[in-house]
């Protein structure tokens, strides 16, 4: 009885952190794509005498600096693992795991077993959206010693540390490359996979399906887990592998051009979310495009709790539009959001005014092309690690009930453990700290022939894109939820403001603590910008 007390009072503290929390039932359905417009047709920029210099076709750029290629697979649960496989290694054996979407928060009381294997979702999955994907995007330079950096992304609410490692090093062993060249994101659309178990988690053979087990919906002949699709994808992108210069455009959208709000409390309206988009590509020497990235800060929650399909929010409409556009992959990072929600165009259905909010990021990225700058010079990639204290009571209790088991392990020595220790996964964790990289990517040298690009390993606020950019002159790509999910980040300063301002403790209920800034810079952009 004493357990069940202690679950409802975390539960009501919990669920006081939790955005947008309802079960309405599920009344939208499924809408075809919008995207009609003609394709925006973009000549490269003028010639450079082709080759290596001297001479050549003027119309012809130079390609001798890195070799690029893209990929992407379709990550959609199969109908078996929606409707859901009973576990054999949890500590209620015979839990139904089903496919659950992460980000808006819920409770029902199923049964004895969320006791114990405790989670905030909603509803689970009821069926297919628009189509999930998980995109490669490889990027190489071509002097000795060869840097190849592999850029993934998902369309996921987050991914814990275990889901992190464990993809990485499938990607990592595919392309050739160490893990933490991996730069592995989430879409962070609410309407897509729960991988950080808050939300009630997904079957394990949607992760990993290497071989055949019909108790599990696991057939690697109908479809591969999330692990080896992305391996796939990787191998596929480093097979195709060409000659390629790099470009990027950037922008800053404000006033009525602004796509995105403060999404944290802001009473006299006047504060703004970071409002930088950037668009990176390789190109061939003809200017056919190889791979993009898109660089924007807006949550990905225009579809409310009560959509129950697997959904990119508005984060496909904006892929598909640029990938006929440009017929090749673009991968999607998200910024600073910890404060950033959508500024979406109206529209009666839920789905259309999604896929709106996406075009409309499209055409703001396609719109800036024009003013795109060709990247001169070699690639520098450098890691920094950081350990991240766990002083967030909620987190700990979270740990302590289990929820984090089989995303996070916040134990230390955990994984190491868990591979040696049979059940050790069902044992409640310690949760003490965080270990993450941090990267920071150069590429290029000198004034406006050069792009950094700086992972944040969880949400960071305007406030924190702020002082990571004003350590470099060079513009800058801030990677979101890049190399961990660990919740909300706040600067200091920021840390705290929402309870005096406006009485809400949101943010801060879903960040590790006050010390993660601190400890990030001290421990990664600190050396990371002294070198």
């Amino acid at each position: 009885m004493k357990i069940l007390q202690w679950n409802v009072v975390f539960v009501s503290l919990l669920l006081s952190a939790c955005l947008n929390s309802d079960n309405n039932s599920v009344t939208a359905s499924r809408t075809g794509v919008s995207e009609n417009d003609p394709p925006v047709i973009v000549d490269p920029p003028p010639g450079n005498g082709g080759g290596n210099g001297g001479g050549g076709n003027p119309n012809l750029l130079d390609t001798s600096q890195f070799r690029a290629a893209s990929a992407k697979r379709n990550i959609d649960p199969t109908p078996a693992q929606i409707q859901g496989v009973v576990t054999s290694n949890t500590p209620i054996i015979g839990k139904l795991q089903q496919f659950n979407l992460g980000g808006y928060g819920g409770f029902a009381f199923n049964g004895s077993e969320d006791v114990v294997n405790f989670d905030i979702g909603g509803p689970p999955a009821n069926g297919i959206g628009d189509g999930t994907f998980v995109r490669v995007f490889v990027l190489e330079s071509q002097a000795e010693p060869v840097n190849r950096l592999v850029f993934v992304t998902m369309d996921a609410i987050g991914a814990g540390n275990v889901i992190q490692n464990k993809l990485k090093a499938a990607v990592a062993q595919a392309a050739n490359v160490p893990p933490n060249n991996v730069l592995f994101a989430q879409t962070h659309s609410h309407s897509a996979a729960d991988l950080q178990g808050l939300w009630g988690g997904v079957p394990a053979s949607w992760l990993n399906c290497e071989q055949a087990d019909p108790a599990q919906a696991c057939d690697p002949a109908l479809k591969g887990g999330l692990y080896q699709l992305a391996a796939q994808a990787a191998a596929e992108a480093v097979a195709r592998l060409e000659p390629a210069y790099v470009d990027f455009a950037q922008t800053v959208l404000e006033g009525e051009a602004r796509l995105n709000n403060f999404r944290r409390c802001d009473p006299d309206d006047s504060r703004m979310p970071d409002p930088t988009l950037i668009l990176l590509q390789a190109r061939t020497a003809r200017g056919e495009v190889l791979g993009s990235l898109l660089n924007y800060s807006a949550h990905p929650t225009v579809l409310g709790s009560s959509n129950r399909l697997v959904h990119t929010d508005w984060v496909g409409g904006a892929l598909r539009l640029l990938e006929r556009n440009f017929d090749s992959t673009v991968l999607f990072y998200n910024g600073a959001i910890a404060d950033s929600s959508p500024r979406a165009p109206a529209a009666e259905d839920p789905y259309e005014k999604a896929n709106a909010m996406g075009v409309a990021v499209a055409q703001a990225a396609m719109n800036v092309l024009s003013q795109r700058k060709k990247v001169e010079g070699g690639l520098q990639v450098a890691h920094a690690n950081a350990f991240l204290p766990v002083t967030n009571p909620l987190f700990v209790g979270a740990g302590g009930l289990r929820s984090f088991n089989g995303y996070y392990n916040f134990t230390p020595l955990g994984e190491e453990l868990a591979a040696n220790i049979p059940g050790y996964e069902n044992f409640p964790q310690v949760a003490l700290y965080a270990e993450t990289p941090v990267s920071r990517i150069q590429l290029g040298q000198g004034e406006g022939k050069a792009l950094e690009l700086v992972t944040i390993p969880g949400e960071g606020s305007k406030g924190m894109a702020d002082t990571i950019r004003a350590r470099s002159q060079t513009p800058m790509m801030l990677l979101g939820l890049t190399h961990n999910s660990l919740g909300y980040i706040l600067t200091e300063d920021e840390f705290g403001n929402g309870l005096f301002e406006c009485q809400s403790f949101y943010e801060e209920t879903v960040s590790l603590g006050p010390l993660t800034t601190p400890a990030l810079n001290l421990q990664a952009y600190d050396p990371l910008f002294a070198q």
